[in-house]
């Protein structure tokens, strides 16, 4: 099965396969993105060779933080389809009180505004965007831990 074809049937399942990603809230889609984002992440490591679940969790953590994922966005910002750069303002701006402690106000919205966009391209289908968005960046990652 593709990727399309199981982003498909899983939208389908939680009763998503009407919903157009185009109109969900900037919080919804980065609800949905921090999942993808994590999967992702997770998939990534597993695949690099890593084995060892504390040190999985330790490297993952540390990439799925705000603070990291406002690093990320940063590095990619300008590489982004104008519909991708709409969908990560629309969550960056979004209105949330609740800011983590480990990292600043901005940081948070940056990070949100990414997860939003992974949510967006997730539900879109476009898991092959997702990887070409984040595959460098996660690969550079790994090559540091591992080397």
């Amino acid at each position: 099965m593709t990727g399309e074809g199981l982003v498909r049937d899983l939208c389908e399942s939680l009763g998503l396969k009407d919903r157009d990603p185009k109109t969900l809230p900037g919080l919804t889609l980065a609800y949905v993105g921090d999942c993808a984002f994590e999967m992702v992440v997770r998939s990534t490591l597993v695949e690099s060779g890593l084995n060892h679940v504390s040190e999985l969790n330790k490297v993952a953590t540390g990439i799925v933080s705000a603070k990291a994922q406002s690093a990320f966005m940063k590095t990619i910002e300008d590489s982004l389809e104008p519909d991708e750069k709409d969908v990560y303002k629309r969550g960056k701006n979004t209105n949330s009180t609740s800011i983590p402690k480990s990292a600043t106000r901005a940081e948070y919205h940056t990070a949100t505004g990414f997860e939003a966009l992974m949510g967006y391209l997730f539900l879109m289908g476009r898991t092959d965007r997702i990887m070409e968005i984040c595959r460098p960046i996660l690969e550079e990652i790994v090559q540091k831990k591992k080397g």
